[in-house]
């Protein structure tokens, strides 16, 4: 018990100097672009700095929402009541809705084929599996280049579901398989948007609590992009 008590602790500090960390450089741009309003005339470089303090606000909100959530995530999951979710309609109201949004700004589009209803159910939190394919998927849009397709599957295979969620980016290194989905990693190139390196870590961190896995597929195994596979436990017809 000394030794689990030692090891929480541990965590908690670690993940404290993490978020202490991640929160320095947003504050230190907005800043910077604060200080620099006051003495710039030029409207031009008044809207630059209004665009920069505007990014890192937005920054700042995802920022600390996921923290927020990462922090409570493994209390809230051992207390979720599960039950039966067919993930396919989950996927699809969730595009359904993206789509009352309107058009992604780059072009980005995003194809599902609907299963047949019933076949891909799974027991578990609905909001929970909600965040999951919200996080793959707007994951999956921020790597891909511009007016690219992102490809959503969902299917049974034997006593498990498995959804996939496929991009056309620069894909994943072999060596990174597993630290992208650890807390605060973000290994985007330029222009590949500003996320907060929680995303990924709080998706598999829902999809553990559920006994399922997730994974991705990395450069050594494909042609382009990368493919992020959840795999779930599926519920027999036979309980619901």
């Amino acid at each position: 018990m000394s030794a689990a008590l030692r090891a929480r602790i541990d965590a908690t500090d670690a993940f404290a100097a993490d978020v202490t960390h991640e929160l320095k450089n947003p504050l230190a741009s907005l800043r910077s672009a604060a200080d620099a309003l006051e003495r710039v005339r030029d409207d031009d470089q008044r809207a630059q700095l209004l665009a920069i303090i505007q990014d890192d606000v937005r920054r700042l909100d995802r920022l600390v929402t996921d923290i927020a959530e990462a922090s409570r995530l493994d209390a809230e999951l051992s207390r979720a009541r599960l039950e039966p979710i067919d993930l396919g309609r989950v996927v699809e109201e969730l595009l359904r809705e993206r789509e009352r949004r309107g058009p992604n700004p780059r072009g980005v589009q995003v194809a599902f084929a609907r299963p047949r209803k019933g076949t891909t159910v799974v027991r578990g939190d609905e909001f929970r599996l909600v965040r999951i394919v919200e996080n793959l998927l707007d994951n999956a849009i921020s790597f891909s280049p511009d007016d690219a397709l992102v490809q959503i599957t969902a299917t049974k295979i034997g006593d498990e579901v498995i959804l996939r969620v496929e991009d056309r980016g620069p894909g994943v290194p072999p060596d990174l398989a597993e630290s992208i989905f650890r807390r605060f990693t973000s290994v985007r190139p330029v222009g590949h948007g500003g996320h907060s390196g929680l995303g990924l870590a709080i998706a598999r961190a829902i999809a553990d609590g559920h006994d399922g896995r997730l994974e991705v597929e990395t450069r050594d195994r494909r042609e382009e992009g990368a493919a992020f596979i959840l795999t779930m436990p599926a519920v027999s017809d036979e309980t619901g």
